[in-house]
């Protein structure tokens, strides 16, 4: 990897640790801004970047290190809202990679990383709640408790990433284009 890309990665890192500190306790799953900054690494950085960032931040919170909404530590693989961590790691697959069109992919992308984040949280909610605590709760409360406050915001981060995203695509592509071109000179030529 580059210097330029490891320099991306590394804020894209901060950005979601910074977004995952900015929380709203109302219940098991506290509202924060994971899902702006999970869309938005994902469009960025594309599927193989966005994993390891992803990867990083997990690994960073289980060793205890307090980056999670709620700290840190191997305990946290307990907590019910875990499942919503690991899906960060699936929707930038979707998120990362270009399926469709160009004018609209971003949208569309976004759209379907932000549905595999709840999907797997939901799911794995349901087994924490159901095998680990043994509190017998049904799949219905698990979706009011862990979909339903959280779609219309987390829908809105999604497009308001994307939206960003888009704006400063042009100037992302013009960058690589640039160092693309510079590492083509000789190391003494004049660049101008």
């Amino acid at each position: 990897m580059k210097i330029k890309d490891l320099a991306y990665m590394s804020i894209s890192l901060a950005l979601l640790i910074i977004c995952s500190k900015l929380t709203i306790p109302i219940g098991p799953i506290p509202l924060t801004l994971q899902t702006f900054s999970v869309i938005f690494i994902g469009l960025l950085l594309k599927f193989k970047k966005a994993f390891f960032v992803f990867t990083a931040y997990i690994l960073m919170g289980i060793i205890g290190i307090p980056v999670f909404s709620q700290g840190g530590g191997f305990h946290y693989i307990f907590q019910p809202s875990f499942g919503y961590i690991i899906g960060f790691i699936g929707s930038a697959f979707f998120t990362g990679n270009s399926l469709w069109n160009k004018k609209w992919s971003p949208y569309i992308q976004s759209i379907i990383g932000l549905l595999f984040i709840h999907i797997i949280g939901i799911l794995y909610m349901y087994f924490i709640m159901n095998f680990y605590y043994e509190w017998n709760k049904s799949i219905s409360y698990v979706i009011a408790v862990g979909f339903t406050p959280f779609i219309l915001k987390d829908s809105i981060s999604s497009v308001l990433a994307t939206f960003i995203y888009k704006r400063i695509e042009p100037f992302v592509e013009k960058q690589n284009y640039k160092l693309k071109k510079d590492e083509n000179l000789p190391f003494f030529s004049n660049k101008s």
